[in-house]
C-alpha cells in the first residue's frame, strides 16, 4: 500500500507538470498581416503540435492515476469484504459458545424436616 501511495504521488507531480507545460505554451497567437499566409499557417501548426503533445502527455497521466486510483478502490473493497467475513464468522463462533453452555439447574435437595 505504501508503495501505492508513493505512485499516487509521483502521478500528481506528473500530471502538474503536464498542465505547468501546457500553461507555458499559452494560447495560440493571432496571424502576423506582415507575414505570409503559409508562415503564419506553420507557427499556427507549430503551436498545435506542441499543445496537442501537452494534452496527450496530460491524458496519458489522468489515465495512469485513474487506473491506480481504481486498483486502490478494488483492494479497499476487498479488504472491507474480507473483514465483513472475519467478523460474520467472529460473530457466528462467538454466538456458538453461548448457545453451547450448559444450563445450570437449580437442584436443591429437600431435607426431612
Amino acid at each position: 500500500m505504501i508503495g501505492l501511495g508513493n505512485n499516487l504521488n509521483e502521478l500528481k507531480a506528473r500530471i502538474k507538470k503536464a498542465i505547468g507545460a501546457l500553461a507555458q505554451i499559452g494560447p495560440l497567437e493571432q496571424p502576423m498581416p506582415e507575414m505570409i499566409n503559409t508562415t503564419n499557417i506553420l507557427r499556427a501548426n507549430e503551436h498545435l503540435t506542441k499543445t496537442d503533445q501537452a494534452k496527450t502527455n496530460l491524458i496519458s497521466a489522468y489515465e495512469e492515476y485513474t487506473k491506480q486510483l481504481e486498483d486502490l478502490a478494488m483492494s479497499l473493497l476487498s479488504i472491507q469484504s474480507d473483514l465483513k467475513d472475519i467478523v460474520a464468522t467472529e460473530a457466528s463462533l462467538l454466538g456458538d459458545t453461548n448457545r453451547k453452555k450448559p444450563k445450570k439447574r437449580n437442584i436443591r435437595k429437600k431435607s426431612k424436616k
